[in-house]
């Protein structure tokens, strides 16, 4: 608090023509976009001796235009009431409590008291279990002014893949619980960009949104340095502030510094395909990121909150994700995609292998197909990053005289490519050569996979050049590339499960074999397990849909059980399972 900004104006209020955010269904206890009072708290009346008054202190937080504290006089009734909440960067307000009595508006008050502001840090560890929770509702409202949406927009044109995090004046992220009530956390000064690769469009102009786009939230943007994409004269300056830089360097939102959000582009209208395909991955082993979903409200040319729509929030993958749910040590991770290359990340090695792999500089339009995300500083003396990992697994898994097992967790890779090939998705590792993940375990160096990007799995159709994945067999070499006169290229899936690979006893080809009819015969892949958990968010965040901005693609879709543009879920799981059956023995060349 308290930050001089040349250029970037630390504004943490948002005031609408009735100087409040108010939501539509006002009064619907489902209704979770965010509603936090900016107003300023009500003038202090004068008070004289005898007078019985209640001061609200804001401890560490404040209320609108940086009042720390108001004194309020009870009225003839004895009561008094303060609507005002305060607000804390990175914090919730849970209540004003005077020890461990919390203010109540119908208390009649005889003598002067004092209730001081209490907090629930949005870092903390609940915070990400409650955001992921199935029967949490959630909601997004980026409160960014009409000049940052703007620049956020050209980014578009500017850049193929731009870095750039614009400034949001502040975001609120709430979570209800039934349990636990609804807390709105709030944080100021987050950095927001553009996100996807074939997604991204121009979405806002003069008339404000037009289109709905996938963005990035980060909360660990400082916005002090030129990289940050602004002018000299427009960097925030922190002053003496050393703490307040610190805390927000290192904050997060359940111990995720970045959260991805995005919207339904590829009109699934269950909305939950990509959600689900995360969960049949973790419950077969594989580490996935954890997915939920969101009602998304942004503000709109500084004046009125537009509703973008229902939003599938996501788990970012990287050295967070990597501390949470593999290893303390983080080993090197890498985002497989085709970048720049004519190959996209297939594993092959030849001469330009090295060419394909790097740290991006989107600034320069400098994308690999093999990106390291992780251990990216360079060397002191050679100034030189290391890749080792990366090109000493690609240049050993294409020796055919050499193992495979020491350089792969094979056990893990059957049990990966087991759901990956149920799920169907076109866009895959072993159909398209692009999003994953490879990551690289510091505890004993082996390569394991993690998915990512999964919004064309059981039966989305948006981009079909496989029938919907539904002919596709188990030991196939044909991929969603071969269109282009090309069939499988990656040598794990040559040498280890497909057609021609070595079958014998405690083969790897045996094991996936194993995999596919164990998670054939799951109740995951049972069409009531999926409906239900559909139908829940629908409970949740149905009524969100019929008013959302359209977007490029659509994003109204009505959790509908069926739709024309898609192959049903219940259809495609019955026609692949069946494929999956017909063909598990046809592995033999």
């Amino acid at each position: 608090m308290g930050i001089v900004c040349a250029g970037l104006a630390l504004c943490a209020c948002y005031h609408s023509s009735g100087g409040n955010t108010k939501p539509e269904d006002k009064d619907d206890p489902t209704d979770v976009k965010p509603v936090i009072p900016f107003d300023p708290p009500p003038e202090d009346d004068p008070i004289k001796p005898g007078d019985i008054s209640v001061t609200f202190d804001t401890a560490e937080g404040e209320f609108a235009e940086g009042k720390t504290s108001v004194t309020l006089k009870v009225g003839n009734d004895g009561k008094v009431t303060l609507e005002q909440q305060p607000y804390r960067d990175g914090y919730a307000f849970d209540g004003w409590y005077n020890g461990t009595v919390k203010y109540n508006p119908d208390t009649v008050y005889t003598a002067t008291q004092t209730f001081t502001a209490k907090y629930s840090y949005g870092g903390d560890d609940v915070v990400y279990t409650a955001l992921f929770d199935e029967n949490s509702t959630v909601g997004i409202q980026i409160n960014m002014s009409d000049a940052e949406w703007k620049k956020l927009d050209a980014d578009k044109d500017a850049y193929q893949k731009s870095p750039i995090y614009r400034y949001a004046d502040n975001v609120v992220i709430t979570i209800k619980q039934a349990d636990d009530g609804v807390k709105n956390y709030y944080y100021e000064g987050v950095g927001v960009r553009m996100k996807g690769n074939t997604s991204r469009h121009k979405f806002y102009n003069g008339d404000g949104f037009y289109n709905a786009i996938h963005m990035k939230l980060s909360f660990k943007e400082t916005f002090d340095d030129v990289e940050d994409g602004y002018k000299s004269d427009e960097l925030y300056d922190w002053g003496d502030d050393t703490d307040g830089r610190k805390f927000r360097k290192d904050r997060t939102l359940g111990g995720m510094t970045k959260i991805d959000i995005k919207y339904n582009s590829t009109l699934d209208e269950t909305y939950i395909r990509e959600l689900y395909a995360m969960r049949l991955f973790r419950d077969n082993g594989i580490y996935a990121p954890n997915i939920t979903l969101g009602s998304v409200y942004a503000l709109e040319k500084d004046s009125d909150l537009k509703n973008l729509g229902v939003y599938r929030i996501h788990e970012p993958i990287d050295e967070q994700f990597i501390a949470r749910h593999i290893e303390t040590t983080v080993g090197d991770l890498y985002k497989c995609t085709w970048g720049n290359s004519s190959c996209g990340a297939d594993l092959t090695y030849d001469e330009w292998l090295e060419s394909r792999v790097g740290v991006n500089d989107e600034l320069k339009n400098e994308l690999y197909a093999y990106e390291k995300k992780t251990n990216k500083k360079k060397d002191k003396t050679t100034g030189l990053r290391d890749f080792s990992s990366i090109l000493t697994f690609i240049e050993n898994i294409n020796d055919r005289d050499g193992e495979i097992r020491q350089y792969i967790d094979e056990d893990y890779f059957a049990a990966f490519e087991a759901v990956n090939y149920i799920l169907g998705n076109p866009d895959c590792i072993r159909n398209h050569a692009n999003n994953y993940y490879l990551y690289f375990r510091k505890s004993d160096g082996k390569a394991i996979f993690i998915p990512y990007d999964y919004d064309r799995c059981l039966g989305n159709i948006t981009w079909n050049p496989a029938n919907g994945m539904l002919d596709m067999q188990p030991f196939t070499r044909q991929t969603t590339i071969d269109e282009f006169g090309r069939a499988q290229r990656n040598p794990l899936y040559i040498r280890l499960i497909d057609k021609g690979a070595p079958y014998d006893a405690g083969s790897v080809l045996m094991k996936y074999r194993s995999n596919l009819l164990t998670v054939a015969d799951s109740d995951m892949l049972k069409i009531g397990l999926y409906n239900a958990l559909k139908d829940k968010y629908r409970a949740h965040y149905g009524k969100y849909t019929a008013t959302a901005i359209g977007g490029k693609d659509g994003n109204n879709q009505g959790f509908d059980d069926n739709s024309a543009n898609n192959i049903s879920v219940s259809d495609y799981i019955t026609a692949k399972l069946k494929v999956l059956r017909d063909n598990i023995d046809n592995y033999k060349a």
